[in-house]
């Protein structure tokens, strides 16, 4: 059985072998000519055989080094789990073998000797990122070569393709929702999407609401707004937040405020909750309207309009959801 799940690059040497991953059945790291590796069973070790070919000239690089060759030649077991990310669409197999040297690809035209064997799902094809689980896309935005990411995630893809929740009633389906939103595990809805999902549902409600380009810094600014009969306009920021990384803070009001005109109408849209000292420092504003709109209330107004969303919009939402191959 899986304990872990391992994200992997598919450019060990810094070249792109996906084709090689898939055509030999077979994850890689790069790190040519340290040599084999197989006899190799404790870090230290590791680390004698890393800087008898590399020089490094800080222990941050020789660290980083060590750390990622160590999760794949001793940390990493047969039954566990790989990720390829590629480009749009991530491969996921599991590992069959214990680590193995190929020196035929021991060099620096090559170099991607440190293999492991992978049987790759779904007969080698790929699944488009944007129907993973919010906290594992996310996941695959780390830039390290190998790294864990969330096991029971990609369980649940490889054993439970069908979407879990239209096997549920809706009054548990939309506590369930609101529970896999605030963890980042519905499907289709994550940091890049929300914006998009949020634009789609309060456009029935805003005619017109369009995106404006963002900074992701903390001054000015808006997310979606929609210029409403009489000059009103109304201004959305939108945060995808989990609640255990803290609540809505006064800088996200500042940041909404900063980029209103008095006469605006501010909405504060999250995923997540909504802190009091983010709600005083809303209240304060005189000539400025900034309202909340918290995780619950954004699945209580999703369910309230999901009889008049299409089947397509209702995917994006991670409501309705068959994985798809490319």
């Amino acid at each position: 059985m899986a304990k872990y799940a391992w994200v992997i690059r598919p450019y060990p040497n810094g070249e792109y072998r996906m084709k090689e991953f898939l055509d030999k059945n077979i994850v890689a790291i790069g790190w040519q000519g340290i040599g084999d590796l197989s006899e190799v069973k404790t870090r230290d070790e590791l680390k004698t055989a890393i800087q008898s070919y590399y020089h490094y000239e800080s222990p941050q690089g020789l660290g980083q080094t060590l750390g990622c060759v160590s999760r794949f030649v001793l940390e990493m077991n047969e039954g566990d789990y790989v990720l390829v990310p590629d480009t749009q669409v991530v491969y996921i197999g599991k590992v069959t073998s214990g680590y193995q040297f190929d020196s035929s690809v021991d060099s620096d035209d090559k170099g991607y000797s440190h293999q492991r064997k992978v049987k790759w799902f779904y007969g080698k094809k790929a699944i488009p990122r944007n129907l993973l689980t919010g906290r594992l896309f996310d996941s695959l935005k780390g830039r390290q070569s190998v790294f864990t990411t969330f096991h029971e995630d990609v369980d649940d893809i490889v054993k439970n393709k069908e979407d879990y929740f239209k096997k549920q009633s809706d009054t548990n389906l939309k506590d369930e929702y609101l529970k896999r939103l605030q963890k980042g595990v519905v499907r289709n809805v994550n940091s890049n999407t929300f914006e998009n999902v949020v634009g789609k549902l309060f456009s029935k409600y805003f005619p017109g609401l369009r995106r404006l380009g963002t900074s992701n810094s903390k001054k000015g600014d808006t997310d979606l707004l929609a210029r409403l009969p009489g000059n009103v306009n109304v201004r959305i920021q939108v945060k995808h937040f989990y609640p255990e990384q803290g609540a809505i803070e006064p800088w996200v009001v500042d940041q909404l405020s900063d980029s209103m005109e008095i006469g605006d109408c501010g909405i504060i849209v999250t995923s997540g909750i909504v802190g009091e000292e983010a709600k005083v420092k809303a209240n304060a504003s005189k000539d400025k309207s900034i309202s909340f709109i918290d995780g619950q209330e954004f699945v209580d107004i999703l369910f309230e309009n999901k009889d008049e969303l299409t089947k397509e919009d209702l995917v994006e939402f991670g409501l309705i959801s068959t994985l798809a191959f490319l």
